[in-house]
């Protein structure tokens, strides 16, 4: 209901959209035809109880997230099964599989931004209890801290504004986090070294990843837990580093003609392998144009994203920004 009635409605349009699921008022402006289903209504909640007998191929599609578009449409980029299960497993392979009792893990993403799919499947699939953040909690530095004490959360996603609230609230008395979760932009290491301090105040500081990955990759194409003692770490300049591949991913560093960068040389950041999404709606031009042949390995692809960045001498990435804005 918050977004713009005129999104709302493209989307409703380009999706195909045959059920609308929602909370709270619907504008009456969006020209949706099919069925409605309020969520807050009672009786859906009290029918069978029984798991749902479902049957589906890992290459079917599990959900499709509007990003905005160049043109100013928002496109849909579609992501299957089997991306998804890939991104879960690299999460519990290098986060949380170093944790063996059950987590509270806390969702500030929207639910409509690919970054709480990252939340959602990997701690419901493995057990642990989500809590889902308000949004006028998410914005509030100090509530957030409060939230984070009063349901004892061990692991939380986050953007590096989200450390800057924190960081600017400065009471961490009693927060027993155990790990961090930040993507969607480039973190400052500034901001790590004050946050660990902050932390290292009132008691242990928690791990802190810095995950990276394009809407088009299911959300974490790579990660890089940070250890300020790292040689990565200490050859980055002021940002840290994106890190290496998640899971079964690859990373290429290329010219304008495709050809492999060496070490400490920029190029564009190309990501293929399992987390590599099969493209946009109703965008097959585009989806040429991004989702290309991987020349390293036969009849498989790459998704072209437009990021510039160099290999670090120990294998890790290194983001510099957008290659328009260079």
């Amino acid at each position: 209901p918050d977004s713009p009635s005129e999104r709302i409605r493209y989307i409703l349009s380009d999706s195909s959209l045959s059920v609308l699921l929602y909370r709270g008022k619907l504008q009456d402006d969006i020209g949706f035809s099919g069925t409605c289903i309020e969520l807050m209504e009672e009786h859906f909640y009290h029918g069978k109880d029984s798991s749902l007998a479902l049957s589906y191929q890992s290459s079917q599609l599990a959900y499709a997230i509007y990003t905005s578009g160049t043109t100013g449409k928002p496109k849909g980029t579609l992501i299957e099964h089997r991306q998804v299960i890939h991104l879960i497993e690299g999460l519990r392979r290098q986060i949380y599989s170093a944790y063996e009792a059950e987590l509270n893990v806390a969702m500030l993403a929207p639910y409509y931004f690919d970054a709480s799919v990252q939340q959602m499947y990997a701690s419901l699939l493995s057990g642990h209890t989500l809590f889902i953040v308000p949004k006028e909690i998410v914005s509030d530095g100090a509530a957030l801290c409060r939230y984070y004490r009063q349901h004892s959360i061990d692991i939380t996603d986050g953007t590096p504004a989200h450390l800057k609230l924190l960081i600017a609230a400065g009471d961490l008395q009693g927060v027993t986090l155990r790990h961090l979760l930040i993507g969607g932009e480039a973190l400052s290491k500034t901001t790590v070294n004050k946050l660990m301090q902050l932390f290292g105040d009132h008691g242990a500081a928690p791990g802190i990843t810095n995950v990276y990955g394009p809407t088009e990759t299911c959300v974490d194409a790579s990660l890089f837990n940070i250890e300020c003692s790292s040689d990565a770490w200490a050859r980055s300049q002021n940002y840290v580093p994106i890190g290496k591949p998640l899971g079964r991913n690859r990373m290429y560093i290329l010219d304008s003609k495709k050809r492999l960068q060496p070490a400490g040389v920029q190029g564009e950041l190309y990501i293929a392998g399992d987390g590599v999404g099969r493209g946009y709606l109703n965008l097959p031009e585009l989806t040429d144009e991004k989702f290309v042949a991987d020349q390293f390995v036969p009849e498989d692809r790459m998704y072209r994203t437009g990021d510039l960045a160099c290999l670090l001498p120990d294998g890790n990435i290194e983001y510099i920004g957008r290659i328009d804005h260079q």
